[in-house]
């Protein structure tokens, strides 16, 4: 798409989709509407055959009269979109002498007069027009015979459809007495800037358009905020470096723990199966739930036989566990969260985000929420210091979007 000198926008059909223009010329009345097809796709087989190297498959041959119809059906709607995209005035270029066969040829009836009346225009002088000569042709040779069919200027009725064509007689478009213009506007124009005067100003408006181009960018680059995980955060500075805040106010996380068996599976993908059932399971659900949720969580990870059975006992263990009680229990009033996100601004445009496991606030008024966080590493211990401050940011974005202290704990399972 190009934005013209006089205004004049120039765009292919399919860009005009949607848009609505007061006058629309369709040109190109030479190109085709449709080609000789080079593909055949059978959508049901999942199969497509092409032209390849000049050669055509059989399949393409057997089935052209068929892709020969669906490209011509989509011409079609093509052409009704070009031509409907005009409010006011709707202007085709066609041939007067005789209909041409081109991709506006599905027009012809709507464009064209009978041949009885191709020379008898309604009136000659349509409204709002420049008085026509007596012909559509700008320049017949030495007088050429009109054949019957060939359309004089003015105001015609169509072959089909009420309305009105105007055919215009094309000399009335250049200035009297003139010949037909060779040189381009840009020529033109070239010569009458022969001091550079027009093109010396119009590399400094280009250059200054770079500069303040470059000068947006650099400043657009530039990002509002610098967004981490709490993970990453972690690893990179310590949690109390990064908020100016000191530790003793958010970071004290304590450590509970089920009954491991360490003869179980490990790994990511059990930490994972793990941390899915306990997201999707209820808290207050029997052994057989559990298995269902842990069995429907194993397909879609992929787990092993003996990975889905492990989760189910380690699941229900935690479930079990007092910790876990009280979340049930805050859960059946509304005041339980699981796989929540949050986000939390920390000094110089940081924000931290990261997804809590679970958070649950007890019936007192007076109740902390508590955040807990699960882990199913077999040793913790080299870890317990990044895992008590990741969870430490957890409780303390918390805190600070209710407005209520929060308690941290780390949950082995």
């Amino acid at each position: 798409m190009e934005e013209g000198v006089d205004g004049i926008r120039i765009m292919t059909v399919h860009k005009a989709k949607g848009l609505e223009f007061p006058v629309v010329l369709l040109v190109d009345i030479t190109a085709k509407d449709t080609r000789e097809p080079s593909r055949w796709v059978d959508q049901t087989a999942g199969v497509s055959a092409m032209r390849l190297a000049g050669c055509m498959p059989i399949e393409v041959q057997e089935h052209a009269a068929d892709e020969m119809r669906i490209e011509q059906e989509e011409a079609a709607r093509v052409l009704y979109v070009a031509a409907t995209r005009a409010r006011d005035l709707l202007v085709v270029c066609a041939v007067g002498d005789h209909p041409y066969d081109g991709w506006l040829a599905t027009l012809n009836p709507v464009l064209y007069p009978s041949a009885a009346a191709s020379f008898n225009a309604l009136t000659n002088e349509a409204p709002g027009c420049p008085a026509f000569g007596d012909d559509t042709v700008v320049d017949r040779p030495q007088n050429a015979f009109r054949s019957t069919g060939s359309v004089s200027p003015g105001l015609h009725q169509p072959q089909v459809g009420e309305h009105r064509v105007v055919w215009w007689d094309p000399s009335v478009l250049a200035p009297p007495n003139s010949q037909i213009r060779s040189s381009s506007r840009l020529t033109d124009y070239l010569k009458e800037d022969d001091g550079r005067v027009h093109s010396d100003e119009g590399i400094r408006a280009h250059e200054e358009w770079q500069t303040q181009r470059a000068s947006i960018r650099q400043v657009a680059g530039k990002p509002e905020w610098r967004v981490v995980t709490a993970t990453a955060q972690v690893a990179m500075m310590g949690v109390d470096e990064a908020s100016g805040r000191n530790n003793a106010e958010y970071l004290e996380a304590t450590v509970e723990s089920i009954q491991i068996d360490y003869t179980r599976p490990h790994g990511k993908r059990f930490g994972t199966l793990v941390h899915a059932v306990l997201s999707f399971v209820s808290l207050n659900s029997d052994q057989d739930g559990v298995a269902e949720i842990a069995r429907l969580q194993g397909r879609i990870l992929g787990a092993r036989e003996e990975e889905v059975a492990a989760a189910v006992e380690t699941v229900n263990a935690a479930l079990s566990h007092p910790l876990m009680r009280r979340a049930a229990a805050a859960a059946n009033n509304g005041q339980c969260r699981r796989e929540v996100p949050i986000a939390l601004k920390l000094d110089d445009d940081l924000m931290v985000e990261g997804v809590v496991d679970l958070a649950f606030r007890d019936q007192s008024e007076s109740a902390a929420w508590t955040v807990v966080d699960y882990k199913t590493d077999f040793e913790v211990a080299g870890r317990l210091d990044e895992y008590r401050k990741q969870l430490g940011l957890y409780a303390f974005a918390i805190s600070r979007a209710t407005g209520i202290r929060t308690e941290a704990v780390l949950l082995r399972i």
